[in-house]
């Protein structure tokens, strides 16, 4: 998938997480839509800094395994993107009572991932 296709499809997960759901009552979907969309933002990072083409996307910031040395900030946005998805376990998929703290720092998390790859998408 192209670049600015996979910011499409974070923009738009971004924009219901954003619009139409709530800290509180919705915090798995929040969750599950930073794991998600942190995935596509990670791929446009990928594909715009020539690491990886659009016909290879990561689905998890480790999967499939690149197999090969990124860039010291490229690797810091994918271990960013790893604290979010190592939350699906504990609030998505299990049964741990949300801690609206988690919920902060994935949001946290997710601007910083999307911080950085807003700066290769926009040049």
């Amino acid at each position: 998938m192209r670049a600015e296709e996979h910011w499409a499809k974070a923009r738009r997960l971004e924009t219901t997480r954003t619009t139409k759901l709530n800290d509180k009552d919705d915090y798995e979907i929040i969750i599950w839509s930073c794991i998600q969309g942190g995935a596509q933002l990670a791929n446009v990072v990928l594909h715009k800094a020539g690491i990886t083409k659009e016909t290879f996307d990561l689905i998890h910031a480790n999967m499939p395994e690149l197999n090969r040395e990124v860039p010291p900030a490229v690797a810091e946005m994918l271990a960013i993107l790893k604290s979010i998805e190592d939350l699906g376990p504990r609030f998505v998929r299990g049964i741990e009572p949300i801690d609206p703290q988690a919920v902060r720092n994935c949001l946290a998390a997710y601007g910083k991932v999307r911080a950085y790859a807003e700066k290769l998408i926009n040049g």
